[in-house]
Order: structure tokens, then sequence, then C-alpha cells
């Protein structure tokens, strides 16, 4: 039998706390050598920056069923999409490289995961990997911010 762990909030404060908390955890997970559970911890956030992002203009990305699981790469290439057009809001935040990066990495990130006990991987590239990820994390975290703000501006003069 699955059992859920924790509940979904929608609340902004506890979600700000919850974003807060992992932050603390990947910290932790750094400075304790944990490098797979930092890989994790970076993944679930670059997933629900992608998420945000989409949902401040309402291009969410609807779930055939309650049961589909909506992937980080099908996300990324909604807002890839959305900022290939021209004179939009999201081409002057996301049409940059870190799209692009934050894709490789995912592609990477599944390759490690699936194949880890098949691999000879040392805790120095683990360590690299999970390094590029909390950089590609802060950078998806900033772009996202900055984003929700422009977004808030040009609806505030309409």
């Amino acid at each position: 039998m699955t059992e859920t762990i924790g509940t979904v909030t929608t609340d902004n404060m506890q979600k700000y706390k919850n974003y807060r908390e992992q932050f603390k955890r990947l910290k932790k997970a750094f400075d304790n050598e944990f490098y797979m559970e930092a890989i994790f911890i970076e993944y679930a956030i670059m997933e629900d920056r992608a998420e945000a992002i989409l949902r401040y203009e309402g291009n969410k990305i609807k779930p055939k069923n309650e049961q589909e699981f909506i992937s980080l790469t099908r996300k990324l290439n909604r807002i890839k999409k959305i900022a290939e057009q021209k004179k939009s809001l999201p081409k002057r935040y996301f049409c940059d490289s870190i799209i692009e990066n934050i894709s490789e990495w995912v592609k990477q990130r599944n390759g490690l995961i699936h194949a880890l006990l098949k691999k000879e991987l040392t805790t120095e590239e683990v360590e690299k990997f999970a390094l590029e990820g909390k950089r590609l994390a802060r950078a998806l975290s900033n772009k996202a911010k900055n984003y929700k703000s422009a977004v808030a501006r040009r609806e505030a003069k309409l």
C-alpha cells in the first residue's frame, strides 16, 4: 500500500516556508557531502519554479487525469515554447540558455539516477554535478522571481 507523505499546499506563506526549508536542507546536504540528496532537492526546486513560471500567466499544463505526473522536462519545453514568441514577456526572461542548461542537467540527472548502480562515479563527480544543479536551481529561482514581478507590474498597468 502506498501512503501519501505530506500535503500539497497552495498557501503562499506555507510555500515560502517550505521553500526556505528546502534551501536549508540543500545547504546541510552539501555541508555533509550528501550530494545525491542535494540533487534530489535541486530537482524539486527546479520543478516547482518551472510550474510557478507557467502558472504566473495561466500557462499550466493540464494533466489528462489526477494520476498523471507532469515532468520537469515537459514544463521546461512549454516555457521554451512560450519564450520563443516574439515580444512576449517570457522571451525577456527565458530566451537565454538557462532552459537549455537545465534540460541538459535533467537528462544527465535521469541517466545518473536510473543507472546509479551500473556506473562508476566518484564522489567528486557527483559533487560537481550537484554544484551545477545548485547553480541552476538558484538561477531559475531568481528568474522566476523576477518574472513574477514583471507580470505583476504589467498587470498593474492594465
